[in-house]
């Protein structure tokens, strides 16, 4: 019976031959068909976030490359580094592949960008490609493009609010796992509401995006918080590069990292080895400095680790402070870096070059 099993194909083939010539073309007519397919898929849009990439940079990646396919635009999520404790939570919970690791940027390669348009946060070359376009919420950081692109900056508190924004404006309801990383991108770039960068419109949007997931949105919250502050496993340098990013900031090159925690003691017992660890990246990046708080999520203040005079002098002309004989400072009310660290440290750059 097997062997009649076997021979059943052979048999069928022999009527398949008269019709051959037909099925060839057919063929031929499916294969030319396919080619711009083919082609299109070569062009398959590349979706990242900033280097050192956080919650709101790794779940605006698929939030962005999901409504790119819903608009027929083929596109992939990538990640610029490794996952943070917090971001790496989010995605186990709403059951999210982690987006792969991004390779080298070919020029000429077509991507398009989230939370960020800061290019020292960006792949190098990313001036030789081609941007589809950006998707952020801070200011304009001096990335230049050679073709017009589209761009969506608005003032709100991550790249998951200005993304959850421009669903509403096309009237699509997102699944629950987008409507997930798209909650949990608010929660984590305001601290639960806490930082002076949440907008009315984005305790708004949380709303809604917590019913859509089907997530306790305080208790989603309270798990990302504590997620973020497991880092006893971490070394001084992973903590003051795991929320770090480049500025241009009174013609000097600084890196300014955050650390925001619910448990500040831990890392403020380690604070030799934090200050030996921004001396080593000063040198190995060529960096002017690095600016590094731990900021206090629950009581709402951050604290300023100093490694050197010169970033001691700058954070006490920004706050009108005086930094202590152990090298730090507490600075009530400091939780943004966005909106509150930057816009000091330049003011205050600023202030001594018209000295």
């Amino acid at each position: 019976q097997a062997q009649a099993q076997e021979q059943v194909p052979f048999v069928a083939s022999r009527t398949a031959q008269r019709e051959l010539p037909k099925l060839l073309t057919m063929l031929r007519s499916i294969l030319l068909l396919s080619l711009p397919a083919l082609s299109q898929a070569e062009a398959v849009l590349s979706v990242f976030g900033h280097k050192v990439p956080d919650t709101d940079a790794i779940s605006a990646a698929v939030v962005y490359a999901w409504e790119l396919n819903s608009r027929n635009i083929p596109a992939t999520a990538y990640r610029l580094g490794e996952l943070n404790p917090e971001t790496a939570y989010v995605l186990k919970t709403l059951d999210v592949l982690v987006p792969p690791l991004f390779g080298t940027l070919e020029p000429k390669a077509k991507v398009a960008i989230v939370d960020t348009n800061n290019p020292a946060e960006l792949p190098e070359g990313i001036d030789k490609a081609k941007i589809h376009s950006i998707i952020d919420h801070h200011k304009l950081n001096g990335l230049t493009n050679s073709e017009p692109l589209e761009m969506d900056l608005r003032p709100l508190c991550s790249a998951g609010s200005v993304l959850y924004a421009r669903a509403k404006a096309r009237n699509v309801r997102p699944p629950r796992q987008i409507a997930g990383l798209m909650l949990s991108s608010i929660l984590s770039d305001s601290l639960e509401f806490r930082s002076p960068t949440t907008t009315d419109l984005d305790k708004v949007y949380a709303q809604e995006l917590a019913e859509i997931a089907g997530l306790d949105l305080h208790k989603h919250a309270e798990a990302m918080l504590e997620a973020k502050a497991q880092i006893d496993h971490l070394s001084a340098e992973e903590l003051v590069m795991m929320d770090t990013k480049i500025f241009k900031i009174g013609g000097k090159k600084l890196r300014i990292s955050v650390l925001e925690t619910t448990k500040p003691a831990a890392p403020l017992a380690k604070q030799a080895a934090l200050v030996e660890a921004q001396k080593k990246l000063v040198e190995k990046e060529k960096l002017d400095d690095v600016i590094f708080f731990v900021v206090d999520i629950l009581n709402e203040a951050a604290t300023f680790i100093s490694a050197s005079a010169s970033a001691t002098k700058l954070v006490e002309r920004a706050w009108k402070v005086k930094v202590g004989k152990d090298g730090t400072v507490v600075l009530p009310g400091v939780l943004s870096r966005k909106k509150q660290m930057i816009p000091a440290l330049e003011a205050a750059a600023k202030e001594e070059a018209e000295l």
